[in-house]
Formats: C-alpha cells, structure tokens, sequence
C-alpha cells in the first residue's frame, strides 16, 4: 500500500492539477457506475409510469436549479478575499431560501393546473416536495464553488458518492418493502440529496466557520450583491438559454419526426455527452480557481492555453475513432435496431469535441468579468439551433437535422474558444498551429479503421482495429494524463 502511494503521490503530486481532476473523476465515476448497476434491479421494483414521473421531477428541478441562487454561486472563486467569498456564500443561501419559498406558493396556488398542462396529473402531488428539492440544490451550489475555491475536491468527491449511495439504497428499500411507486424514487432522490447536501454543510462549518464569524455582515452582504450583479442580470440568462437550447432538440425532433428519431438522438447524445461531461466537468472545476488566481499573478495566458492543449490531446482521437465506428459499434452493443442512433453520433461528433474544449474554458468568461459575451454567444447556440430544427423539419430529414446541428455546434463552441484566446491574448495562429499539429499526430490511430472499413473486412475485424488504435493511443500518450 505505500510503494501504491509513493507511487501515486510521484506521478499525480497532492494538490497537482491532474490530481484535483483525477479525484473529482474518480468520485464521480464511483458515483454514475453505482447508478447503472443499480438500473436493473430499480426496473423491476418500479413501473415505466413511475419512472416517467420521477424523469419529470428531476427535469423541472434541474431548470429551476439555474434560478436558486441567481447564479451567484458563480462568483464565490472569483474575490480575492476570503471574507468577501464568504459573503457571497451566505448571500446565495439566503437568496435560495427566497426562491425556494416563492417556489412553495407557486406549488400551492398552481400545482393541478401545472400538472394537467405537462399531461401528468400524477406529479401534482410530488411537486409539494420541489421547493425542499430546489433548497438543496442551491445550498449544494453554493456550498460546491466555496470548496472549489479552497481546493477540497475530495470533500466534494465524497459528496457525490454519499448522494449516490444514499439515493441508491432509499430507492432500492422503498420499492422493496413499500411498493411506493413514483414516491420511492422521488424520495430516494430527496434523502440522497439531504445526506450529501448535510456532509458537506457540516464539513465546512466544522472546517472554516471562524471566516464566517468575522466576515459576515449587512454591508459586506450589499456590498457584493451590487459588485457581482452581472451574474443575475446576464450569466442567470445565458444558463437558463444554455438549459432551452438542449431541450428543444428533442422536443421538435418529436415533433416533427417520430418517437424513434428522438430515441436515436438521445441515446446517441448520451453516449458521447456522459464521459466527456465527467472528464470535461473535473477539468472545469479544477481550472476556474486556479485561472482566477493566474489572472492576479499575470499568467492566465500560459494556464489557458495548456488546459486548451490538454483538452485537445485528450479528445480528438477518442472522439474521432467513436464517429468512425460509431454506427457498427452501437449495432454490436445495443442491437441492429440502433445502428441509426450511431450514425447521427458520427455528425455530432465534432459538436462534441468542440463543446469539450470550450466548456472548461468558458470560466475565463467570469474571471475576465464577460458575461455580456457569454449571453451572447448562448443566444447565437439558441438561435441557430431553432433554425436548423425548423429549417430541417420543413424538409422533413432528420439526417440533415443532424448533420447541421452537429456542423453548427462545432462552429459556436470553436468561436467561444477562439473568443476566450483573443481576451487573452493568445495568437489565434497559435491555437489554429497546434489543431494542425494535434490532427497530423492523431492521423496513424485513425488510419487503421478507415483502412479496414474501406477494404470491407467485417464488422469483427474492423471493431477489433478501432479498439487496438484506441489502446495504442492511450499507451502511447500515457503522459497526458500524469501531466
């Protein structure tokens, strides 16, 4: 066990970077995977009707989730003192507390009518308990970007597997020994939520309550609701835009086409989205404190641009391997019937590649106090979005829908990565230099399926090429990821 540490403590150094990433993936990981292996035996304790409501539940929680604190929680990395962030923590909770109670009388007032208006009479009841969700969530928020701030990655990490663990065995017992339907899921959530939400409140109050004590006050608590208003007035929008604009895919995909090209869509969207998410998501975390601090010390260009290199070396040849196998594969693991939700992933391949490296990035949009950019480039996703889903239901393709979508995605987020360089300076020859270099590099891994696709080898032999490029990849560059 301590040649295992020497050995990890050598290669990912305690408060490294990689190493900040490394845990937040590893909990998260840990966190998704009980989640799936619990999957099968939630399926035979509740029914689809259950599971449609608990979906519901958690898609009206997850937008209303972008309001709880206005967003503010956003900018508690951002001061350089500590008693101004602590300030910002508690201004976040009380402005939760606020939504959540404004959530509760609209949940009063107007729960049947919401219900019947979604079709699903069944949630009236289960709304009672959103505000309590939507508090939660807020306090978790806040309390999730205070422990960015002061680098305790494990802590959250231990929060996310606490969640997980807690949602899972509630869930697991309350259809088990209840049978109580929508309401074992539901409340699954909730006591997952309460447990790690609770950990975490207390691990901070136990760990830091002095900075709080000293800090606190009327007018420090005015003082930053003035300073970091553009967080309500601009960041709130552009989330909530964020939040619409991978919504309403689905939604006139359904519209205009069948249940199954949404099916497809869908499940072809989550393959890609999940595990670029959690690496995309750790990175992200990880990088807005520290880019905050380079901007004060001078360096944020040299920062950003080797998160940029990484995010570029990590994801290309992945990604570009999955779009060229992708419908054979997704015939192999998920059936024939599939094959065509494979063949949109080969389109929207460079939408995700794309996203993947701006999402990270796109904290130097707070740290350069450019939200009025960020709305901006929300709207422009939002708008071309419409336009390729209206444009494509018109003629009645879903393929075209695809290939746009995937097309339009890759040029905004590759224009939000080129933004974020100008404001700081980098030489957009610079970042178009080492596409090309990364590209070129890639080239050999891609070759070998292409080369067996081409030939037409069988769906065997060419799998079996695309899984041997993919691991000479990941040996080959090994040290990207102990960097």
């Amino acid at each position: 066990m301590d040649k295992f540490k020497n050995w990890l403590n050598h290669k990912l150094p305690p408060g490294s970077f990689i190493r900040n990433v490394a845990t937040l993936m590893t909990g998260t990981t840990f966190a998704q995977a009980l989640l799936i292996l619990i999957a099968p035996i939630l399926t035979r304790l509740y029914t689809p009707d259950d599971f449609g409501v608990y979906a519901l539940y958690t898609s009206i929680l997850g937008i209303l989730s972008v309001i709880a604190c206005l967003r503010y929680e956003l900018a508690i990395v951002l001061p350089e003192k500590d008693e101004d962030a602590a300030n910002l923590l508690v201004l976040c909770l009380l402005i939760c507390s606020v939504t959540s109670l404004m959530v509760l009388v609209l949940v009063a007032l107007f729960r049947d009518s919401f219900a019947l208006l979604l079709s699903a009479p069944k949630i009236s009841f289960w709304l009672w308990f959103l505000p309590a969700s939507l508090f939660l969530t807020g306090t978790f928020q806040a309390l999730n970007y205070w422990s960015t701030r002061r680098k305790q990655f494990k802590r959250l990490a231990i929060r996310q597997i606490t969640q997980n663990s807690v949602t899972a065995v509630t869930q697991i017992a309350s259809g088990a020994s209840l049978n109580a339907g929508a309401g074992g899921l539901i409340g699954g959530y909730i006591a997952g939520q309460a447990a790690a939400t609770g950990r975490l409140a207390w691990r901070v109050w136990k760990e830091e309550k002095e900075k709080f004590y000293v800090s606190i006050d009327g007018k420090s608590l005015k003082n930053v609701l003035i300073l970091y208003r553009n967080f309500p007035l601009y960041t709130l929008w552009a989330n909530l835009l964020n939040v619409a604009s991978h919504m309403i895919i689905p939604v006139l995909l359904g519209y205009f086409f069948s249940p199954a090209v949404v099916g497809f869509y869908a499940l072809g969207h989550r393959v890609l989205t999940v595990p670029m998410n959690v690496a995309g998501g750790a990175i992200a975390q990880v990088f807005f404190p520290r880019a905050n601090e380079a901007k004060i010390n001078g360096n944020l260009e040299q920062i950003t641009f080797d998160v940029f290199k990484k995010l570029v070396a990590i994801g290309l040849v992945p990604l570009a391997l999955i779009a060229i196998s992708a419908p054979d594969l997704f015939s192999l693991v998920f059936g024939k019937q599939w094959a065509a939700a494979g063949e949109y992933v080969r389109y929207l391949s460079i939408w995700i590649f794309f996203q993947f490296i701006s999402s990270p990035m796109s904290t130097v949009y707070f740290v350069m106090n450019k939200q009025i950019q960020l709305l901006i480039s929300n709207i422009c996703l939002f708008v071309s979005r419409i336009g390729v889903l209206l444009w494509g239901g018109f003629v009645g393709n879903d393929l075209f829908i695809i290939k746009f979508l995937g097309l339009c995605g890759a040029i905004i987020y590759f224009g939000i990565c080129f933004y974020i360089m100008k404001v700081i300076d980098i030489p957009i020859k610079k970042v178009f230099g080492y596409l090309v270099k990364q590209s070129l590099l890639a080239a050999p891994y891609i070759c070998l399926p292409i080369l067996f696709l081409l030939i037409n080898t069988g769906e065997t032999i060419y799998l079996l090429s695309v899984v041997l490029s993919l691991g000479v990849f990941l040996i080959i560059n090994r040290s990207i990821f102990f960097k």
